[in-house]
């Protein structure tokens, strides 16, 4: 149903809503609501009453879908004689609409189409669509954006020639120019002095009230603003008058309101900048396009437009985003223009809020470090002993210990206690302090908060937000948190700086209704904490160490937060400096947009190919044996064989239970399935923050790299394999292909060895290339000694070690890999000490290094993420194209029949990071296609791919969004919502197009569901680490719970239950893909909370068992699609029984033993949702971490609460018959670590030391 809208602006826009306007022979559309506002001015004056019902004036927002467009050009254009339409941005913005208006122009004789840009870089490109000449287009351009009273009455005078069929003849003595620059109420008090842009037609229309106010409180704290009036950033000349303008006066930081990026990026790859030539903090302060109303009612806050221009594409100009300074407001009625006339109106407490932050900014930019106060954040969660300092990929401990040690040399005040000499004994001094965990309840915390000082906070809070926590945890003197000197605070302290252990999010394990609520407020202790850290303590910076903690993901909206969000209430006006891995963009931009954060991106754990080891090498190696005997026909082959088969029967190799196979085939899949488990790419070990790797995870890390190609360059093997004259690509082949009788051969010339599978060659060829890779490194450090293994090159590759003229492979790893590599680290601690001192911090893209982003390194960023509106692209299609042919390929050879339907989760950061590969397997398996638009390829619809051309029945796709997907493709919720009418729309038959029969049904509801507006997360997490579950049917329940949201589109959520559980009901395959290797399905819990949680949703709600597969989109040469199961025995073999993982996790002391607990607690998860792990996968842990004296010792030493953790796990699994087969023998003995590691950390409570 549509909703008609009689005088637009009166009323909240909504989804498809239709546009009533008079006809007038004038229509005027535009970007810029201030030049509807000017219009109504000018027309008001006398000389203009015979344009009384001439022209009528539009915002283009209001026509954002095709729907709207196409009735407001039937209806309110049916007699115009003239549309003028002023666009700010690129014609693929607002394609549909361009193209409707050229069809609306050529309809009948004497209709005039004049299209001008208000931004000079893209005036070509939409001027050219105009039907009028080019002279009178530009003259009519330059009256619009120089604006003003006398300028738009010119404006007036030519259009009504243009309607009379009178000659134009330009006077450019008419035209009133104005500066491009202009200053507004300078004053020189002896205040430092901010720059603050506004955009030069809100003066011209006489808004100058945002304005005055920043003015005013800018006075108010001491702060001297410089107001300046402008058109674009991107106006010629207009960068170096602004350097000249602001180099002058001394600027301390600078206030923007304007829209878009001030530059132009390709690939990502930005270039030297206005802001980096100035070097000054800039932040993006949100003017709202919605009226105060309608924010205040909003879940998500800002609209998609606002939230691309005004948040997306000025990050990638390092801006920081902070909240709404203004809102749209309506000033009166225009009825001769038929619209409602709005004022940028301020709202003085944001502006407040802005102020103090850009004062307290100024603080460390000017005070010496010695009196600056810091506060280190470092996230704990699942509240236990075993997992303080999260950080994903990052050792925290030791990058905190850094830290400390930086600040100290920098001359900050670290008190009179000694710094730890290691990371374990700073997490030794946490632990003796309190923590979250009910251990330590009985130790100090660092400090407390008074209840008095607390009750000021809480009576300063909303009425609202104090209802919400006083509804679930009480008022606060009646908190069971409070103790008689206030609400602890828990953490240590050195001097001037303070480590915070973050506290707990509030889930209580007895409190069911705890674990099933998505939008639970935070605890009074939780914002006991941030109080205490900016009331108190007085932190002049917050640091939140390593991705990532809570508070960003707190209940509120989505961005453009206000005083009824927790994450802004609890965020203090001061810089929140966050170091995060370089490949997470999605979630590190939920804590720019949430908490205002600057991020110092580091890069990714060191990386490796998994290589064989223990059984799989001497399997191997029997391989190897048994076809040499066969080539020579010797009579060892049976009792090789039998060594095999015993061998794979003892690993539980995946298709041994078979009776299908015989023993030839059996090895020869057992040395496909060894080749792909040696190439598997692992983690080998954590970062550490502002540290180089070692030189061996240097050259690795290097490696997986350089073997990647980017553009036109082959990667390292690939190049090597074709200067060798192998036919076989290293890159994109999989491993366990059989190699061709040429590749055979040659390799056998080469090495003496006959090798089968392409597997072998590949990692000959990475030996090649670690070592090519490690002469060149060695020259670039000066390093002496030799590489510890020696390959001899063949003449064909030498020119691989010419470093004076090297070839484009060797060229690309010297000028655009190693030296980024090597200068990663130092930049992430320069640019950390930068920001405490409050200065820029330089922008650059994120992504994943080792899928061919090598314009994310060097890190110590401040990185962006994409521009919402080129996503899906056309990479992204071609892959998502494939990776869906053969999804239903291989259900349809599996089963027999067609998929009719399936479920999926899409997640933001992996969006962010692929560019919608997800979403393009969405649409491929619907039977849709993304419609691409202008130069720029941005999507602007989707269109069906016709029955002939798919050439298989369509699926019904269920999808389950995470709630930051929620909040950074808006428009992509839409793109979906309109796909799925479209395809249910379609007379196809039920057996084709299954969503068709159901919308034949009267079901036309969306397939899209998330979590609760304003909330995050699929609710798995907490109950399962709480245990307070009984059986699976449990955690279904509870996914349910936090997935019931139905999307209609991105602002229309409906509780809605039952058409989810209806949608799950149908379901026979689960998809989830990952589109990089640079970790695992173990790594994290988002993979078994929304897979396993979707798979145990399903199996409740059809009492069936889906077919749960896995993406792996990793190489967009070869995405590959197989069975969970299979990745899930993939991960376990290659990394967390590898001795090169649990050897490299080993020389991070207690953040080691913390990364192993937490691989198993993910394994027992996936098992608790989908039942897919296998006995052996937990009797090979235990044989491997807990009967390995060495590897039990080191967990025991280092983390004693991670070795109870993993037994009680193990106990768990057996308990709840997820482990069936443990033995006695295996029960006992886990039993007996159990209880001696409890009498270590007993023993630890009493003395504070291990």
């Amino acid at each position: 149903m549509h909703r008609i809208s009689t005088l637009p602006g009166n009323e909240p826009q909504e989804e498809n809503t239709f546009i009533e306007q008079p006809s007038a022979p004038v229509i005027f559309l535009t970007s810029a609501t201030s030049d509807i506002t000017c219009l109504s001015t000018v027309l008001k004056l006398p000389d203009n009453n015979k344009w009384k019902n001439e022209i009528r004036a539009l915002p283009i927002a209001y026509l954002s879908s095709n729907a709207s467009i196409d009735h407001y050009i039937t209806n309110t254009c049916k007699t115009a004689e003239i549309i003028l339409v002023r666009f700010l941005g690129s014609r693929s913005y607002w394609s549909y609409g361009f193209e409707q208006l050229g069809l609306w122009q050529l309809e009948k004789p004497n209709r005039h189409l004049i299209v001008v840009s208000g931004i000079e870089s893209t005036a070509n490109d939409v001027q050219e669509i105009s039907s009028i000449n080019q002279e009178k287009v530009d003259l009519i351009q330059t009256l619009l954006n120089q604006g003003g009273i006398k300028n738009y009455n010119y404006m007036l005078q030519t259009l009504e020639r243009i309607i009379d069929f009178e000659e134009i003849n330009i006077n450019s003595d008419l035209i009133e120019y104005h500066d491009e620059l202009i200053k507004w109420k300078w004053e020189n008090n002896g205040n430092p002095s901010i720059a603050v842009f506004l955009y030069k037609s809100l003066l011209q229309s006489g808004n100058t009230e945002l304005a005055d106010k920043i003015n005013d409180i800018s006075n108010k704290y001491n702060l001297n603003a410089k107001i300046i009036w402008i058109t674009s950033f991107k106006s010629n000349n207009v960068e170096n008058q602004i350097i000249s303008l602001l180099e002058k006066e001394n600027i301390k930081a600078i206030i923007t309101t304007t829209s878009f990026s001030s530059v132009e990026y390709k690939h990502d790859d930005v270039k030297k900048n206005l802001w980096d030539r100035l070097d000054i903090p800039v932040y993006q302060l949100l003017i709202s396009s919605s009226s105060i109303t309608e924010w205040k009612e909003s879940t998500v806050g800002l609209n998609p437009i606002d939230l691309s221009i005004q948040v997306v594409l000025p990050e990638v100009d390092g801006r920081i985003c902070t909240i709404p300074v203004a809102f749209k407001n309506l000033t009166y009625t225009d009825n001769e223009l038929s619209i409602a006339i709005y004022k940028t109106e301020p709202y003085e407490k944001h502006i407040e809020w802005c102020i103090k932050y850009i004062k307290n900014l100024t603080y460390l930019q000017q005070t010496n470090n010695s009196k600056k106060k810091i506060a280190l954040v470092i996230a704990n969660y699942p509240v236990k002993d075993s997992r303080i300092a999260n950080g994903v990929g990052l050792d925290t401990p030791e990058s905190l210990l850094n830290i400390l040690n930086w600040l100290k040399d920098e001359g900050y005040n670290l008190g009179n206690e000694d710094i730890p000499d290691n990371s374990k004994e700073l997490i030794n001094l946490l632990l003796s302090h309190r923590t979250n965990s009910e251990e330590t309840i009985s130790n100090e915390p660092q400090s407390y908060l008074n209840i008095q000082d607390y009750l000021i906070y809480w009576k300063e809070l909303e009425s609202n937000v104090r209802e919400k926590i006083s509804n679930r945890w009480g008022d606060p003197l009646d908190s069971l948190q409070l103790e008689k000197s206030g609400f602890p605070i828990n953490g240590i302290n050195f001097g001037n700086i303070t480590i915070l252990i973050q506290s707990n999010r509030g889930y209580e394990s007895d409190n069911l209704s705890d674990l099933h609520s998505p939008d639970l407020p935070p605890t009074h202790k939780y914002i006991a904490q941030y109080c205490w850290l900016y009331n108190t303590f007085k932190a002049n910076a917050i640091v939140h160490l390593g991705k990532h903690g809570s508070l960003e993901w707190l209940p509120g909206k989505g961005v453009g937060l206000g005083h009824n969000c927790f994450p802004f209430i609890l965020s203090p006006p001061i810089p929140n400096i966050y170091p995060f891995i370089v490949n997470d963009p999605g979630e590190g931009s939920q804590a720019k947009r949430r908490t205002h954060a600057i991020i110092i991106d580091h890069l990714t754990p060191p990386l490796s190919h998994a290589g064989s080891f223990n059984d799989l090498l001497i399997i191997e190696n029997l391989i190897d044996e048994y076809y040499e005997s066969k080539l020579i026909n010797d009579n060892r082959n049976e009792l090789l064989e039998k060594k095999i088969l015993d061998l794979l029967i003892k690993n539980s190799w995946p298709g041994i239970e078979s009776n299908k196979l015989n023993i030839k085939d059996l090895i020869d899949n057992a040395e496909s399935y060894l080749c792909e488990i040696k190439n598997s790419q692992i983690r080998t070990g954590l970062h550490v923050f502002g540290v180089n790797q070692s030189i061996d995870k240097l050259l690795e890390l290097t490696l997986t790299i350089s073997n990647v190609p980017t553009g036109n360059i082959l990667g390292l093997t690939q190049g090597l394999a074709e200067d060798l004259g192998f036919m076989l690509d290293p890159w994109s082949d999989e491993e366990s292909k059989n190699l061709n009788q040429v590749d055979i051969d040659l390799f056998k010339d080469y090495t003496g060895i006959n090798a089968r599978k392409v597997g072998k060659v590949v990692d000959w060829l990475n030996d090649i290339g670690k070592y090519i890779i490690e002469f060149h490194c060695f020259k670039i450090l000066n390093y002496k000694n030799k590489s510890k293994k020696k390959i001899k090159l063949d003449s064909k590759i030498l020119n691989y070690l010419d470093n004076k003229k090297p070839n484009i492979c060797i060229n690309h790893l010297l000028n655009n890999i190693l030296p980024k590599l090597l200068n990663s680290s130092a930049n992430e601690k320069t640019n950390f000490l930068k920001a405490l001192d409050g200065k820029r911090i330089y922008s650059g893209p994120s992504g994943a290094p080792t899928r061919g982003k090598l314009e994310v390194l060097p890190t110590g960023k401040n990185f962006f993420s994409v521009d919402i509106r080129a996503i899906p692209t056309e990479t992204a299609w071609d892959l998502g194209k494939r990776s869906a042919e053969q999804i239903v390929e291989l259900y349809l050879q599996e089963n027999g029949e067609h998929l009719s339907h399936l479920a999926i989760s899409i997640w933001g950061t992996s969006t962010m990071r692929n560019g919608g590969e997800d979403i393009c397997q969405l649409f491929a398996l619907m039977g849709l296609r993304p419609i691409w638009d202008g130069t720029l390829r941005r999507v602007v619809d989707v269109e069906v791919i016709p029955l002939s051309v798919l050439n298989r029945p369509r699926v019904d796709v269920t999808l389950r969004i995470s709630g930051l997907f929620r909040d950074a493709f808006p428009q992509i919720i839409e793109l979906i919502r309109r796909g799925q009418n479209l395809i249910g729309n379609l007379k196809e038959s039920s057996s084709n197009n299954p969503l068709a029969e159901s919308y034949r049904n009267g079901n036309t509801k969306s397939r899209i569901y998330g979590s609760a507006p304003g909330s995050y997360g699929a609710g798995l997490q907490e109950i399962i680490n709480s245990g307070s579950w009984e059986n699976q049917s449990e955690l279904a329940d509870a996914f349910i719970e936090w997935s019931k949201w139905r999307y209609e589109g991105s602002s229309k959520i409906i509780k809605d239950k039952d058409g989810l559980e209806s949608n799950l009901s149908k379901v026979k395959v689960v998809l989830h893909s990952q589109d990089n290797r640079e970790h695992d399905i173990l790594d994290s819990d988002d993979y078994y909370q929304f897979q396993g949680g979707l798979i145990s949703a399903i199996k409740k709600t059809s009492g069936t068992n889906p077919q749960a597969y896995f993406a792996d989109n990793s190489r967009y040469q070869r995405p590959r699609i197989h069975k969970l199961s299979k990745e899930i025995d993939k991960v376990v073999r290659s990394r967390l029984l590898n001795p090169k993982w649990i050897e490299g996790i080993k020389k991070h002391g207690y953040k080691g033993a913390f990364e192993m607990s937490a691989s198993l607690d993910y394994l027992f998860s996936y098992d608790a949702t989908t039942n897919l792990v296998p006995n052996w996968c937990y009797q090979s842990i235990v044989n491997n971490w807990l009967m390995n004296n060495n590897t039990k010792n080191f967990i025991s030493e280092n983390n004693p609460w991670a070795l109870r953790d993993i037994a009680e796990r193990l106990l768990e699994a057996s308990n709840r018959k997820l482990w069936t087969n443990a033995t006695i023998e295996e029960i006992s003995s886990i039993k007996k670590i159990l209880s001696d590691i409890d009498s270590k950390i007993e023993t630890y409570s009493s003395i504070n030391d291990l």
